[in-house]
């Protein structure tokens, strides 16, 4: 583009910030992980993990339903 011929519309710096930062509110919390520095690596959060069944909760309950139904 000439110098002599400017666009008919040229944001200042402080408008273009003001847009982005308007644009990141409505980015949800995945698509806030995805854009952000380092995305491709997994965290803790991000890694599967089996499920878990802490015994002591199973054992309480079927001692329960024991004694109940005693």
């Amino acid at each position: 583009m000439s110098r002599l011929k400017r666009p008919d519309y040229l944001p200042t710096r402080r408008q273009i910030v003001e847009e982005c930062a308007e644009i990141r509110r409505n980015w949800t919390h995945s698509e806030r992980r995805r854009r952000s520095v380092g995305h491709g690596m997994a965290s803790y959060d991000d890694a599967w993990m089996p499920p878990q069944i802490l015994t002591s909760q199973c054992l309480a309950r079927v001692r329960k339903i024991v004694a109940d139904a005693v």
